[in-house]
């Protein structure tokens, strides 16, 4: 089978709600390996499960079992995050991971996660600090070169489990040279919507930044959070999109992604949807820089990384708010 035919056959699989393609039992074990490398293993196993059984599949159900664990104990310590936030009026919130799972996902464990990612307002940083420390956490910091305070992000963990990490964002764009264009830190994120955190709007712009911003489209799996979120807009929410974007100067990025999930995924309402944002000149060297082909070969290509590097120095340069 051709790598194009294969692309073709994991997009389909890694789409949570799209019914599983027929798969012939000799393609299961590079499947599972480009399942892997984009980080949908979750939707890819479960589906193809459901029609063969080999030893890779098996070996893949004992990994994602041992990984389900992990998010299950990490659910239980951001319920205790939750109570604390919401006893306090903390201006904080749980993003991303155990989020993405109960909301935008039929099934939570299509989306299992490794870290608990916390969003927080300047005055909210200190309290979460003293909330992780009382749960066992500490504060990681590399001994030389360490970036916390120029990220805007908090590593914590635990000292005899460090798997158990969690994450405290000032920011969620990390880089410097980004955010002199570009910010989407708590504010941000509580203006993205009707004022409601829970609300669809906010999670699909969680999901556009973690893509686009805080990482350059290195996975699939980046991209099926994109394309959960969008499914579970309302329609009113879906009219708001366009403004929205352009007022918190993501415009560039969210026509971008909704371009991408249109592409690999089939979804034309997307592509509706990015029509609306209106798009320039940076816009359409964003999309020949960043294609389907692109994302998919972004875990082994050196093309992959030379295009999405550009597009990187691109997002720098292009005015706030351009598309």
């Amino acid at each position: 089978m051709t790598p194009s035919a294969l692309d073709k056959l994991l997009c389909s699989l890694a789409d949570p709600e799209a019914p599983a393609p027929v798969v012939r039992v000799d393609t299961v074990e590079p499947l599972l390996r480009l399942a892997r490398d984009h980080n949908v293993l979750p939707v890819v196993t479960r589906k193809l499960a459901a029609q063969h059984s080999t030893a890779e599949l098996k070996a893949a159900q004992s990994e994602l079992t041992l990984l389900v664990g992990l998010s299950m104990h990490l659910r239980g310590i951001a319920a205790k995050v939750d109570r604390t936030i919401a006893d306090r009026q903390l201006e904080a919130v749980i993003v991303k991971g155990p989020v993405f799972a109960r909301q935008i996902y039929p099934a939570p464990s299509d989306r299992p996660f490794t870290d608990i990612d916390i969003m927080v307002s300047p005055s909210a940083r200190a309290p979460i600090g003293e909330l992780l420390t009382s749960l066992g956490y500490q504060l990681f910091r590399k001994p030389l070169l360490d970036h916390t305070e120029q990220n805007q992000e908090e590593k914590w963990i635990q000292p005899d489990m460090d798997a158990l990490l969690i994450e405290v964002h000032g920011n969620l764009v990390h880089y410097q040279g980004l955010r002199r264009r570009i910010s989407f830190g708590y504010a941000e994120f509580m203006t993205s919507g009707r004022g409601d955190a829970g609300a669809g709007l906010p999670q699909f712009f969680v999901a556009v930044v973690h893509a686009s911003l805080g990482h350059k489209f290195h996975q699939l799996r980046l991209l099926v959070d994109v394309l959960q979120a969008f499914r579970r807009l309302p329609s009113d929410e879906l009219a708001l999109l366009p403004e929205m974007a352009r007022r918190l100067g993501l415009a560039l990025e969210s026509r971008l992604c909704l371009e991408l999930i249109a592409e690999l995924f089939g979804v034309t309402a997307a592509s509706s949807a990015a029509g609306r944002i209106a798009g320039g000149s940076a816009s359409s060297l964003a999309s020949r820089l960043v294609d389907g082909d692109a994302v998919l070969a972004a875990p082994t290509a050196f093309l992959s990384k030379v295009r999405r590097h550009t597009f990187r120095g691109l997002q720098r340069i292009v005015p706030r708010g351009a598309a």
